[in-house]
């Protein structure tokens, strides 16, 4: 056995704190002993840019996963109720690409209005959203599935093929609910008041739709049916699954490099690893 020095700190049990020399296990003691929020506070304070790092580090990570989840479910046979409550846990994958917008969801399942007298008649939706800036504009967004084909089963003449009733169903939803929510919705007392607090306008509501795949487009009629189709419609956008999962993969690919610490210049701090991140 051999000889050296011990030290010894004599104090209340809940106020001695044994240090090991691995900064993990000294992490981990820590928040057991439930000084998460004291950590956090004081990371912010003295090192404000290792905390936002390491906030990043999280969103990083949720989105990551998340984009595993849309990746694994886009062959899955999902319901509509199903994708509806994905694209709500995860609203940040309409962020970009819609004209380069960001888009904030201000309600799941709206109603947009169209109330008879008799009390029937509502026209509810999927999502409606804004755009985010000083000024905000509404938009309305409609989820179909992956497995939804956007084009018949035959060629209507001259390599031209037939519309789904889906896809040509969903695009007059939109057109209706659009058009309602800016006529009857967005023009009720209660909406104002709401919508003005959070300077939210609408002005020929955008509508986005998103429905099919684009692996159905399996020739060159195929793809040049379903894409003049689109680009020659003012509303709305129509966005097939696996364009908004590559537009998700874009923002993840994005952001990652915002959540790597920067090199230190000591060679003494090694970085965190993944068990040291404490949340």
């Amino acid at each position: 056995m051999g000889f050296g020095k011990t030290s010894l700190i004599v104090g209340r049990e809940e106020e001695v704190i044994q240090v090991d020399a691995s900064r993990a296990k000294v992490i981990k003691l820590l928040l057991a002993k439930g000084y998460s929020d004291d950590i956090w506070t004081e990371l912010v304070h003295s090192d404000p840019d290792l905390a936002t790092r390491l906030s990043y580090a999280q969103i990083h990570a949720q989105r990551k996963t998340a984009l595993e989840e849309f990746q694994r479910n886009l062959t899955a046979g999902k319901s509509e109720a199903w994708w509806q409550e994905f694209f709500e846990r995860n609203t940040w994958i309409f962020g970009y690409g819609l004209n380069y917008k960001f888009m904030n969801t201000l309600q799941s399942q709206p109603s947009y209005g169209g109330v008879k007298v008799s009390g029937a008649g509502m026209q509810k939706g999927d999502f409606l959203q804004r755009t985010e800036a000083y000024i905000k504009f509404t938009a309305l967004v409609e989820i179909k599935r992956p497995s939804t084909q956007v084009l018949g089963k035959k060629q209507y003449r001259n390599g031209a093929w037939e519309l789904n009733e889906e896809l040509s169903g969903a695009v007059s939803q939109l057109h209706a609910n659009c058009r309602t929510w800016e006529m009857e919705g967005a023009q009720s007392v209660p909406n104002i008041e709401v919508l003005l607090e959070e300077r939210t306008f609408t002005v020929q509501p955008k509508g986005i739709l998103v429905i099919g795949n684009t692996n159905q487009l399996t020739d060159a009629s195929k793809r040049n049916t379903f894409e003049l189709f689109r680009r020659n419609i003012v509303s709305p956008e129509i966005l097939t699954f696996d364009e908004l999962y590559e537009r998700a993969r874009f923002i993840v690919e994005s952001t990652k490099h915002d959540s790597e610490p920067e090199p230190s210049d000591n060679e003494n701090d090694a970085p965190l690893g993944d068990d040291d991140i404490p949340f």
